[in-house]
């Protein structure tokens, strides 16, 4: 009999220990600039916010936009209404709450940008199950790159939101 009480006893103890008070603190995390973040995110959605990607709310790196999940609670697809500011931020904590320690040191200067998943998977360096999204040439990269070094290039973000 002991011995049926030991997982029900231990699984009961885990459940009540797991979440402490800490764990439900807000966390601060940095991250690059958000002065010219519309248009990097605008990028991003156009390219990975689809509902088969990242614009699929149970992915840990989730973009809102109107090629996917939409933040409010009609979660229309396809609706013609760009990304709201709410939706702007929640992508941008996406952005930066992925990896918010190797985030923080990349912002410092103490990490190359390649140190984040957020780089490494579109260029496929890291396994990524949609495959390569850009070579480290494409408008969309150079724009995201930008954006993570401090000074959005308009130009290269522009020219990926143009491209068909």
């Amino acid at each position: 009999m002991k011995r049926a009480l030991v997982p029900a006893t231990l699984a009961a103890l885990l459940a009540v220990g797991c979440v402490t008070e800490e764990d439900k603190a807000t966390v601060e995390f940095a991250c690059p600039s958000d002065a010219n973040w519309p248009v990097v995110s605008q990028s991003l959605e156009r390219t990975c916010g689809t509902l088969d990607c990242h614009g699929d709310r149970g992915r840990p790196f989730r973009l809102f936009g109107r090629s996917g999940a939409r933040l409010d609670d009609g979660d229309v697809v396809g609706e013609t209404d760009g990304t709201s500011p709410a939706e702007l931020r929640e992508n941008l904590a996406s952005a930066c709450g992925l990896e918010p320690e190797q985030m923080a040191a990349v912002v410092a200067g103490e990490e190359d940008p390649q140190a984040l998943t957020l780089v490494r998977k579109p260029l496929l360096i890291e396994a990524h199950k949609g495959g390569r999204v850009w070579l480290e040439d494409s408008p969309g990269y150079l724009c995201l790159l930008s954006w993570i070094e401090g000074s959005v290039d308009l130009v290269a973000c522009n020219t990926d939101l143009e491209t068909p």
